[in-house]
């Protein structure tokens, strides 16, 4: 089936799932009236944005999916799954840290692995729940991207130091 206006993605969803417009209308919080015109195969009204975000929060679907389709939906589920990783694997691994420098014992790999993924989910659904659009997730990653170089620019700065430090106070460390 060929989603590729927000009527057919509606009709999409409210097919694959077996839900009545009713149905749905209840899910979403609307009228089924308002929903089903939304839902038209020719003519059919496009929702104002405050409707959009209250369809795809309702619906549990992603709001770049319902307006842009699945192309530029896809692109924006690997942004979403990059940023939930990222958030889900830094704090475990802060943990983990943690964990070595008390001398405690370490999981195994595979439990780590779970519980990145179980975190990794919980902070994807946060974000698609907060209405976040991939082009402010595709922002924040890059100036996170853009924090951690900075970051990585200035240790490496530090090392240089520490070792023309060593170096002077050691000639014999020279190469």
């Amino acid at each position: 089936m060929s989603a590729d206006t927000i009527a057919a993605r509606l009709r999409q969803v409210k097919d694959q799932n077996g839900w009545t417009a009713a149905e749905m209308a209840t899910m979403i919080g609307i009228s089924r009236r308002t929903l089903e015109s939304y839902m038209r195969r020719e003519n059919a009204p496009l929702p104002g944005v405050e409707a959009l975000k209250q369809i795809a929060l309702g619906l549990r679907v992603s709001l770049d999916w319902l307006v842009l389709g699945d192309v530029d939906a896809a692109l924006g589920g690997v942004l979403l799954v990059r940023l939930a990783a990222e958030r889900a694997a830094l704090s475990t691994l802060k943990n983990l840290i943690e964990m070595q420098q008390h001398d405690e014992l370490i999981p195994q790999p595979e439990y780590l692995a779970q519980e990145i993924g179980a975190h990794a989910a919980g902070l994807a659904e946060t974000i698609v729940s907060s209405g976040l659009t991939m082009a402010q997730i595709a922002a924040f990653i890059q100036r996170s991207d853009e924090d951690m170089q900075k970051s990585m620019r200035k240790k490496i700065d530090e090392m240089k130091v520490q070792i023309a430090d060593l170096e002077r106070a050691h000639p014999e460390l020279k190469r």
